[in-house]
């Protein structure tokens, strides 16, 4: 795992390079995702004109609790560990998620600063939409934005519905 000095200095993956990828093979990498069932492909091929595609290593952290800068990351390939400071401001893992799965998702809806840290768990393929592409895309495209929103909106809650099942076996009666 990183260490906490590296999530408190850490850029994030804006920082990375970017892959120059044509928006047919951005596409593809999107519809072989969980997002390939709520979009169809031409409408895939729209939205990922609005994604950057970064590749990166292991222990490459995307971004850091506290962060304000607002962007979804879409986990084509790999790993990421979703990590937070204790009360002791020591980083635990608290999950991990894989292909298909979001991170980030409520900052493009709230603009709120992060409330966990990610970092690359494998070398990865992560699509990214930051808050600007976001707004572009409602504003181009409101029935693709729309569907967007409502599946970060569904993502969000099922992410609540397992916080309150996971904090009900911590309640003592």
């Amino acid at each position: 795992m990183v260490t906490a000095e590296e999530l408190k200095t850490a850029e994030g993956i804006l920082a990375e390079a970017k892959v120059d990828l044509p928006v047919f093979e951005k596409s593809e990498l999107i519809e072989a995702t969980a997002w390939g069932k709520d979009f169809s492909f031409e409408q895939i091929k729209k939205l990922a004109r609005y994604m950057d595609l970064y590749k990166v290593k292991r222990k490459t952290i995307l971004f850091t609790e506290g962060d304000k800068k607002a962007y979804l990351v879409l986990i084509a390939r790999g790993h990421v560990d979703v990590i937070k400071f204790d009360t002791h401001n020591k980083p635990k893992k608290i999950t991990a998620l894989g292909p298909g799965k979001t991170i980030g998702e409520m900052s493009l809806i709230d603009g709120e600063p992060r409330s966990a840290s990610a970092v690359a768990a494998t070398d990865a393929s992560l699509l990214v939409m930051t808050a600007a592409h976001f707004e572009e895309l409602n504003q181009a495209l409101p029935g693709i934005g729309l569907i967007l929103a409502l599946k970060i909106a569904k993502q969000m809650s099922q992410y609540l519905r397992l916080t309150s099942g996971r904090l009900i076996d911590h309640l003592g009666e």
